[in-house]
């Protein structure tokens, strides 16, 4: 398949995913959007789980990488979290329906649901290294690291969430601003 198709497939299924969710969505809903034939999805995906969870496989890996790559390891623990909570913010700004997908099909006890928590999971291990980081500085307050990251993760995710199933104006610069603040007051000593 060329290029151009793969990207027409993913961008039709991250739009019916996010307006219909996992359940409702079809592969003729997705093959109608991307204006390809039901076959040409099935050929490279055996089904529409398939073709969900390399969905989310895909957009974690996106922000996972463009947190990684943006992470220097002369930099301060405190400026990772500040760069870790700009970056997922500005990741959910630039791809609003997948950040829907994202936490609305998250939970629950689903087969793709729990495999779609291991890929979240990933990301968030990341978020767990810094805090580590941080206390071993002696710079963040000595906290679970697993409950900061899942809460750091979850503070960003959420509060984007809010805003863009509220279809409110998603004023990056705010929400960074204003979710830095209560991140760091809680971690920095």
């Amino acid at each position: 398949m060329r290029k151009s198709k793969t990207s027409l497939i993913f961008q039709a299924a991250i739009d019916v995913f996010s307006e219909k969710g996992f359940d409702k969505a079809t592969m003729d809903d997705i093959a109608a959007r991307a204006n390809v034939a039901k076959g040409t999805i099935y050929y490279h995906f055996k089904s529409k789980e398939e073709l969900f969870l390399f969905l989310v496989e895909e957009g974690v890996e996106m922000l996972r990488d463009g947190v990684e790559s943006k992470l220097l390891d002369d930099m301060h623990p405190r400026e990772k979290i500040e760069l870790i909570l700009r970056e997922q913010i500005s990741f959910f700004g630039q791809y609003r329906d997948f950040c829907v997908i994202l936490l609305r099909e998250s939970w629950g006890a689903e087969d793709r649901q729990l495999e779609f928590r291991k890929m979240i999971r990933s990301y968030m291990s990341l978020i767990e290294g810094v805090v580590r980081e941080g206390i071993e500085a002696d710079t963040f307050h000595s906290v679970n690291a697993e409950n900061a990251g899942s809460a750091l993760f979850g503070m960003a995710a959420i509060a984007s969430l809010h805003i863009l199933l509220g279809k409110g104006e998603y004023d990056e610069e705010q929400l960074f601003s204003d979710l830095k603040r209560m991140a760091l007051a809680g971690l920095v000593k």
